[in-house]
């Protein structure tokens, strides 16, 4: 239900998160404290926000709650489930508060109702919480990129959705900075970690808001695009490496040109993650071969074709050798 988060929220975006549930959270405590004490002690409530039907729509929670879901990238199932409880958590409270009034005694069927209501609103708010924590380490500290973990999150949700549903497609593409470390030995790894977060930069201003890039270790990065096909992925990887090559960091050294090569390939439904991130790292490194600075791709429904043609299962070399001739420059 959370995973596809990852896909559309960065790293500040997790932060603010968890402070705003925390801050929210709070001031729903003390709605709630109030409620408790006016039934322990018969007193009654007059204020409108604890006793009106829509008064879930006037707390401090409520009104941060609506403008996230007015968010599109917050578009989740769980904050459809918050939204559900809350609402009907403050109807309920609204409901004892209004029998209060009236001098009845206590439903005591409501009010455990009420408390029910208020522990599933908890646990779901709690369990939303913990995940923006937690989803905050799973990016880079250097790039604020997600991390080699949480990419494999993202790789996960997308391939049990192509198993899922059969006309879903999506690419992948890796990535690695060429000649990295010449700027670690020739300017120094402060450098190095500037290029890094332009190179970052970069890639994530050049895709869209439900595509991810991750920094998968060292100067490697990982992007997945999802509802794509091999056509459109080269389309766009293209377009990101003349992005860079066009946009150079600027340094105490003067403007300093980066570039990097790319392998292009698809998810496949048919084989593992593993088997889908071999073929884009043979097509990168085919793309250093051929000189850097370049985009080659793998298709992986004709590799799929020569392989059912095996007699048997191909050693990791030739299966290599397999993959490197269905290599394509861009």
């Amino acid at each position: 239900m959370l995973e596809s988060l990852l896909e559309r929220i960065d790293h500040e975006e997790f932060i603010l998160l968890s402070e705003d549930i925390k801050s929210s959270l709070a001031e729903h405590h003390i709605w709630l404290q109030r409620i408790n004490l006016a039934i322990a002690t018969r007193t009654p409530i007059k204020e409108h926000s604890f006793i009106a039907e829509d008064g879930h729509r006037h707390c401090h929670f409520g009104l941060w709650l609506a403008n996230i879901m007015a968010e599109e990238e917050f578009d989740s199932p769980i904050f459809d489930q918050i939204n559900q409880l809350h609402v009907k958590l403050h109807l309920k409270g609204s409901e004892l508060i209004y029998s209060l009034d009236l001098g009845h005694p206590l439903d005591e069927s409501l009010y455990a109702s009420f408390l029910d209501t208020q522990r599933q609103f908890f646990n779901a708010v709690l369990e939303l919480l913990e995940f923006s924590v937690i989803s905050t380490h799973q990016f880079d500290p250097t790039t604020k990129l997600m991390n080699r973990r949480s990419i494999h999150s993202i790789l996960a949700h997308e391939k049990q959705r192509m198993e899922k549903t059969k006309d879903t497609v999506c690419a992948i593409a890796m990535a690695d900075i060429d000649r990295f470390k010449a700027f670690n030995d020739r300017y120094g790894h402060d450098l190095g970690d500037k290029v890094l977060e332009h190179v970052a930069s970069v890639f994530n201003s050049a895709i869209r808001r439900y595509d991810s890039v991750a920094r998968f270790g060292g100067e490697e990065f990982l992007f997945v695009l999802p509802d794509m096909t091999i056509k459109d992925a080269t389309n766009t990887i293209e377009r990101v490496r003349k992005k860079l090559s066009t946009s150079p960091i600027e340094s105490e050294f003067g403007p300093l040109a980066v570039t990097a090569s790319f392998g292009i390939t698809q998810l496949c439904p048919h084989c593992n993650t593993e088997g889908s991130l071999k073929r884009a790292d043979v097509a990168l490194y085919e793309a250093k071969a051929r000189g850097r600075n370049l985009c080659v791709s793998v298709d992986a429904s004709k590799l799929l074709q020569h392989r059912e043609l095996c007699s048997v299962d191909p050693s990791e070399e030739q299966l290599q050798e397999i993959i490197q001739k269905y290599c394509e420059v861009i």
